[in-house]
């Protein structure tokens, strides 16, 4: 599948040495003649790979990985794919793991992969990643008809098929670059809906219903009636003041305990979100702790959790 991904400029490397040697001079690089940002694509990953002295530069459209599609290739060990991805949330970089290559390592057993399942079997990690901070404002992507909804990749934890051995098919697994600039990586969903703020929120609560102390939470008659009493509009600003006062600042006071259990719906909401503490939000939501909230995060924090509270009126 070849879904185009406006970028003025890729990098491509497959080693520790080759990735240092060409992403020297990253932070050098005139963005101006890179309006579109830069592909980092590692591709094919042939070893564990620390690139994280490189990923402050600010132009990065995101990273890609994959294995080696040579039969007879090096074997990709899922664990290097896991840490370049950790790599990229540590610095709001969107990661995709594009494809398995023929020989895939996972929990230390070793699977030889069918050209027609490593772009599948890639997917079904669910290890994409895409910053929370940079949803309101999503990379414009081409359209096509022919690609998956977002909501189609699996929410579970990591799992693979692992009778995918006996059945054999041609198909692609490299970036190509287009005739307009653009980059062509097959097996990614790059299609951003209209409204990705919706589409994440969507996702999460599915992701929180399968948690059984998230699940769990639920507002009670007395926050229901706080709720009716004072209106939708004073509980967000409600929220809008929580979140900047006890969430926002780099060290939050008491970090981890500065949300009740009850008393209001929107403390109900935080912990049913995951948004009651930094470590919560870094693990459920990407948002790197140690650093403040941007406005545009603490907005968005806001509407997950108004969300989460009309669905419990409804």
């Amino acid at each position: 599948m070849d879904i185009p991904l406006k970028a003025s400029l890729s990098i491509s490397f497959s080693t520790q040495k080759e990735a240092e040697e060409k992403l020297a001079e990253l932070n050098q690089l005139n963005s101006e003649k890179i309006p579109d940002g830069i592909a980092l694509i590692a591709e094919p990953l042939i070893e564990k790979t620390d690139i994280t002295s490189f990923l402050s530069c600010k132009n990065i459209s995101y990273l890609s990985c994959s294995g080696d599609n040579a039969e007879d290739g090096s074997v990709l060990d899922f664990d290097w794919v896991l840490d370049l991805r950790r790599q990229c949330i540590l610095r709001d970089i969107p990661f995709y793991f594009t494809s398995t290559g023929a020989n895939f390592r996972m929990r230390g057993r070793d699977f030889h992969i069918s050209e027609k399942f490593r772009e599948s079997q890639a997917a079904k990690a669910n290890v994409h990643y895409f910053p929370v901070s940079k949803a309101l404002n999503p990379p414009t992507f081409q359209e096509d008809d022919d690609l998956p909804e977002s909501g189609e990749m699996p929410l579970s934890s990591v799992v693979l098929d692992e009778n995918f051995g006996s059945m054999s098919d041609k198909d692609s697994c490299s970036g190509d670059m287009n005739e307009d600039g653009s980059i062509s990586i097959p097996g990614i969903n790059y299609k951003i809906e209209i409204e990705p703020e919706d589409r994440y929120i969507d996702e999460l609560f599915v992701r929180i219903s399968h948690s059984k102390f998230r699940s769990s939470f639920h507002l009670r008659e007395q926050e229901k009636n706080y709720y009716l009493s004072h209106g939708e509009d004073v509980i967000r600003q409600h929220a809008f003041d929580f979140i900047s006062e006890r969430l926002a600042p780099a060290e939050p006071g008491n970090d981890g305990k500065q949300t009740p259990m009850k008393g209001h719906p929107v403390f109900i909401a935080q912990h049913a979100t995951a948004c009651c503490c930094r470590g919560c939000l870094h693990k459920w939501h990407h948002v790197p702790e140690h650093r403040p909230l941007t406005e545009g995060e603490q907005q968005y924090i806001v509407k997950i959790l108004m969300s989460w509270i009309k669905n419990e009126m409804k």
